[in-house]
């Protein structure tokens, strides 16, 4: 009797969509010639109708949203969330954020907003959902996302909270990835997670990035993005990836 294959299967996603030109730049470059299979998107941030045009034009990449209340302006008005916004109605930074205990109902109210504004752009919902410095690593936001998930029925970036208990939340079986600039992914790194990749649906993150001064003046992640950019454009990925049966998808292919 012939045994069973299961193929494992790998979303790479690039974070941080629309945060500056070179870093669009970046990740549909990683996308067209490297293994980038899905972007989650700052869609509070003005989105350029060529750079919709050009996220539209590629189908096969996975266009999630990244839910941001630590960077710009709110989707939502600034008076239906004060715990989220300065005096100027621009978001806190992520530090005087959680310094200031952040109410969970507002949280939830943006988060909203943020997900009828993609729909509103790109016609449908997210494939899946994250979260800007990953705060859904905490409990309130990730309570905040969880229902959102469950009410819009959206797969989300596995994170903490879902280590010890699923919740009736769609996510990976694995995720690798880290927000550390001095941490980024390296080749030979990458290479030993494709090469011991666990069974199942992983995702991998990163953030591809070109090193200009839009980048400098706004990321303390910033040399880090340029190194990812060059090790996940490498074109020799795809056939690492085929060599080793591992399916290249994203959220959107997995939990439809």
């Amino acid at each position: 009797m012939t045994s069973r294959v299961f193929r494992r299967k790998l979303i790479v996603n690039a974070d941080d969509f629309n945060l500056t030109g070179g870093v669009n730049a970046a990740i549909l470059d990683a996308h067209d010639f490297g293994i980038v299979s899905s972007t989650t998107i700052l869609i509070n941030i003005p989105l350029p109708d060529e750079t919709l045009k050009a996220l539209k034009q590629r189908t096969n990449l996975g266009k999630g949203l990244h839910l941001n209340i630590t960077l710009g302006l709110p989707v939502a008005e600034a008076s239906q969330i004060p715990s989220l916004v300065t005096g100027e109605g621009v978001f806190r930074k992520k530090k005087h954020l959680l310094d200031t205990q952040p109410v969970f109902r507002e949280i939830k109210a943006e988060y909203d907003k943020q997900i009828r504004l993609f729909r509103a752009r790109f016609g449908r919902l997210p494939t899946h959902l994250d979260t800007h410095h990953h705060l859904h690593d905490m409990p309130l936001f990730f309570t905040a996302l969880k229902e959102l998930s469950q009410q819009f029925e959206l797969p989300v970036r596995r994170c903490q909270p879902l280590q010890s208990c699923q919740d009736s939340v769609r996510t990976t079986d694995s995720f690798f990835g880290s927000l550390d600039p001095l941490n980024y992914w390296k080749m030979e790194d990458l290479l030993d997670i494709l090469t011991s990749l666990p069974a199942g649906t992983t995702e991998i993150m990163c953030h591809p990035g070109v090193l200009d001064r839009d980048l400098e003046s706004i990321s303390s992640f910033t040399q880090g993005r340029e190194e990812e950019w060059k090790v996940f454009s490498s074109p020799g990925l795809r056939q690492k990836l085929s060599d080793l049966q591992i399916d290249l998808v994203h959220f959107g292919m997995c939990y439809t």
